[in-house]
């Protein structure tokens, strides 16, 4: 016999699953052999996320629709949970090591499908080239993939690329310098599961570079590609989010450090040479001012904006006053047309807590606890003060056998799960992602644990 479970506001509901069905205060309901008789509710109620609520109607939700509601700090009929698997897949399927059950060949969607969680959909897809054009300019930060809402094409610029093994060198000519690139995308990354290419020789490594990289950035120009975006979203469909690509970098300097300096050099370039620095960031805000206007139009729903955010390499200061104001910027113009900013925050946040809510982010993702990073899930809900989703939780190493035995695991999660409730605003993935030696049955387990 179905069990009634519990009540909310002037709604009740019954039983589990798909035979839940939404009864009203002065109705009399059959569920079963259940006879469910009207009562008035006495006490106030809040639904657990790892019980299966129904919809009106007894629907179950699309994890889309799980996702979503988190992200509005609205409930679900349980806890969103999209294990992201992306690098697990593209090493396994290369290095011929996949579970045994899964077919050779299988896609990476029907392994998601058969976890039973939503599809993590957030970072592109840098495998899925389908020209060399499309990664071209991965060594100064310009993609062209797709899915993407937006193509940025260089305009007043000569490009000579040489090929030397796993290595393309790529040359910029320009009306006043040149300056050269060089990524690398080896076997050995493959079988890693990398899915995008190292820059093994940074685009400025002088003074006078600084003024070929902003030519080529005052001068591209982006343009909508809303039709590749939306067959991305079609392909997504209600199985997950498809999050639209805005740039992972929050503004020029973001992008800088990110693309054109290790970060030791990009410290010693903050003091060396300011004025060029500025004078760059000046260069590129064109650039990002168009993205910016492209993906407030386009047709998503959560755009991705900013990541790799930490502590130390994107330090409070610095995260202050060069990111902040490119993130608020964003989250003033897609707000007022009803879209989520999300960023990728996949480092040590713990100094950066208190300026996240600040920040315009409505979600932060890949959110990863200790014992990979100093910070707590109490904590990092404290300082978010119900402003901003967390997307993430399990650390990555939380998977792995070596790092945490069977027992350790299972205890961690429980206490995972005991700090997550009662689950609002909250995604529940693997931060940053599933290492390529996981014990995947783990995620079947945690599949388990939520709907438990």
């Amino acid at each position: 016999m179905p069990s009634l479970r519990g009540f909310c506001g002037s709604r009740r509901w019954s039983g589990s699953g798909e035979s839940c069905r939404w009864i009203s205060e002065t109705q009399t309901r059959r569920i079963g052999d259940a006879v469910i008789k009207p009562f008035s509710p006495c006490l106030p109620f809040s639904p657990s996320p790892y019980l299966q609520l129904p919809k009106h109607g007894g629907e179950m939700m699309t994890h889309k629709e799980r996702m979503l509601k988190a992200i509005r700090g609205e409930w679900a009929d349980w806890l969103p949970w999209t294990p992201r698997i992306d690098l697990w897949y593209n090493s396994n399927s290369l290095r011929g090591t996949l579970p045994s059950k899964y077919p050779k060949g299988i896609a990476l969607d029907e392994i998601a499908d058969d976890l039973g969680g939503g599809y993590h959909k957030i970072t592109p897809e840098f495998m899925k080239v389908r020209s060399p054009d499309d990664m071209i300019d991965r060594g100064i930060g310009v993609y062209r993939l797709w899915g993407m809402p937006h193509r940025s094409e260089l305009v007043g610029v000569d490009r000579e690329v040489k090929q030397e093994g796993d290595a393309t060198e790529v040359t910029y000519h320009t009306p006043v310098g040149s300056a050269s690139c060089k990524i690398v995308y080896s076997e050995e990354m493959r079988r890693a599961g990398i899915s995008i290419p190292w820059i093994a020789e940074h685009v400025i490594k002088e003074p006078k570079d600084y003024r070929v990289v902003g030519h080529i950035f005052k001068n591209i120009r982006v343009y909508p590609t809303y039709d590749s975006y939306l067959e991305f979203h079609r392909q997504v469909g209600e199985k997950g989010l498809a999050v639209a690509f805005g740039h992972n970098a929050a503004g020029p300097m973001h992008h800088i450090l990110k693309q054109f300096f290790d970060a030791t050099a990009f410290y010693l370039e903050l003091y060396d040479h300011p004025n060029q620095l500025r004078q760059l960031c000046e260069d590129m805000d064109l650039f990002f001012d168009q993205i910016h206007g492209i993906v407030a139009d386009c047709p998503a729903e959560v755009i991705l904006y900013g990541s790799n955010f930490d502590d130390m390499i994107t330090y409070p200061p610095l995260f202050k006053e060069h990111m902040m104001p490119y993130l608020q910027r964003l989250a003033d113009l897609i707000h007022p047309k009803g879209k989520f900013l999300l960023c990728h925050c996949d480092g040590e946040n713990k100094g950066l807590l208190d300026l996240i809510p600040e920040s315009g982010m409505d979600v932060a993702e890949a959110v990863c606890p200790q014992p990979m990073t100093k910070v707590t899930i109490p904590e990092v809900k404290k300082a978010f003060k119900g402003k901003v989703t967390i997307w993430g939780g399990i650390p990555s190493v939380a998977l792995l056998e070596t790092s945490m035995p069977g027992h350790e695991f299972e205890e961690y999660m429980k206490k995972l799960f005991k700090e997550i409730a009662p689950g609002d605003r909250f995604i529940l993935s693997v931060s940053d992602t599933t290492p390529p030696d996981a014990r995947f049955e783990r995620l079947f387990r945690i599949t388990e644990m939520v709907k438990e």
